[in-house]
């Protein structure tokens, strides 16, 4: 692929258009193969119009499965891990370096969503009030569902049993703790809601 763009390079800019949906086709074509290869005998599924960077970390620890949608984004450095649960990420989303994805109780994001560097977004809790040590009581989740149009400010953490509507923001470094409806404002520790209206600014 890294050929085809040096010669697509010193194309005429006519040529490049003619070019594009045969290029796009042959892109699609090995991005299928090497997803195949990549994640043969595991659940998960990924568009061939996604690109998923080669050291981006997609793994089903303790079984569960992994959607990934059209055009969405996976750059390097960044996870998404089932640990037993699932993880569906729908169209066009973008996963930035070092966020991380868990699907313990069960991740749903919906389609468009921006999710910056070192997000975190884990459905579980520890079971800390078991009587067994910490490491072997184990851990038990609600789920997380986060809507369409959102957008995860850097380093924003996601906690167990929320819901984010669609055309809401989380801004940089929250903890969401609790539901924020569709067209709000996440921000601070814990986040504070308001309406995007509300709250000003561009």
């Amino acid at each position: 692929m890294a050929l085809m763009s040096a010669l697509r390079s010193g194309l005429p800019a006519g040529v490049r258009t003619l070019l594009r949906p045969h290029v796009q086709r042959l892109r699609t074509a090995w991005r299928r193969v090497s997803y195949a290869w990549r994640f043969f005998g595991l659940r998960v599924r990924v568009h061939p119009t996604a690109w998923v960077a080669s050291r981006a970390i997609i793994r089903c620890t303790g079984g569960g499965e992994i959607t990934i949608g059209p055009f969405c984004e996976i750059h390097d450095y960044a996870m998404i891990d089932s640990f037993g649960g699932s993880v569906q990420l729908g169209a066009n989303c973008s996963l930035n370096p070092f966020a991380i994805i868990y699907g313990h109780g069960g991740t749903r994001i919906g389609d468009g969503v921006r999710i910056a560097a070192h997000v975190v977004i884990i459905p579980a809790n520890h079971n800390f009030r078991s009587d067994q040590p910490l490491h072997e009581a184990g851990v038990h989740g609600a789920g997380i569902s986060i809507g369409d149009d959102v957008w995860l400010g850097s380093g924003a953490r996601v906690l167990d049993g929320v819901t984010i509507g669609s055309r809401s923001v989380v801004g940089a470094g929250a903890v969401v703790t609790r539901t924020v409806a569709p067209g709000c404002i996440a921000l601070g520790v814990p986040a504070r809601i308001r309406s995007i209206d509300a709250a000003g600014g561009s």
